[in-house]
């Protein structure tokens, strides 16, 4: 007999599934405007998984998603939701932070993946690539907004990699709308600390 809040979990990993996420989203992005809050989003897509697998075996490929898992997972707040988005791509919500500390952040789990090996016997180097979105306090937005650039930064994320000499995997969408600072503490920032 499945357990109701199984229905919300990816088998593999033990984070959220998509549809929970979009759910919690949702409600985060309500709750931001409502308290007129910051809120940003990370999507994060684990690099080669294709070749993992084809080189390595499934199994492996399945253990290195497991470590991005497990890495995003001990670096969440309480109150920040990790999701396996599907395949490949998770995604982090961290509501109050700005986008100059997400970006932060997202920096910081890109330097974790890469050491995921030493804790992982045998998982060998990971890396990924990340989008990096926020809403800055106030403005007109909905929850559709911030996955939409999300999913733009992350593809500008990927581009980057393919083109030699380049280092940037970490991709950054500006505030909504021209003037609008998102470093300013206004309205909650984060405590990432």
């Amino acid at each position: 007999m499945t357990n109701a809040a199984e229905l919300f979990l990816d088998g593999l990993t033990g984070l959220y599934n998509r549809a929970y996420f979009l759910d919690r989203l949702s409600e985060a992005a309500d709750a931001a405007q409502e308290k007129n809050l910051a809120l940003s989003l990370l999507l994060v897509d684990l690099d080669n998984l294709f070749l993992i697998n084809h080189e390595r075996g499934r199994p492996a490929g399945d253990l290195a998603l497991q470590a991005l898992a497990d890495t995003l997972r001990r670096s969440a707040h309480e109150h920040e939701t990790v999701a396996r988005m599907a395949g490949d791509q998770f995604a982090m919500l961290l509501p109050g932070s700005s986008l100059a500390t997400a970006t932060q952040f997202a920096r910081a789990i890109r330097s974790l993946v890469g050491r995921a090996h030493e804790v992982h016997a045998g998982l060998g180097a990971i890396d990924v690539c990340i989008g990096v979105a926020a809403r800055p306090a106030g403005g007109d937005w909905e929850a559709a907004d911030l996955l939409q650039m999300a999913e733009l930064r992350l593809t500008s994320a990927k581009r980057s990699r393919r083109r030699p000499g380049q280092e940037q995997q970490v991709w950054a969408g500006p505030p909504e709308s021209p003037g609008d600072d998102d470093d300013d503490e206004e309205g909650g920032g984060s405590d990432r600390e």
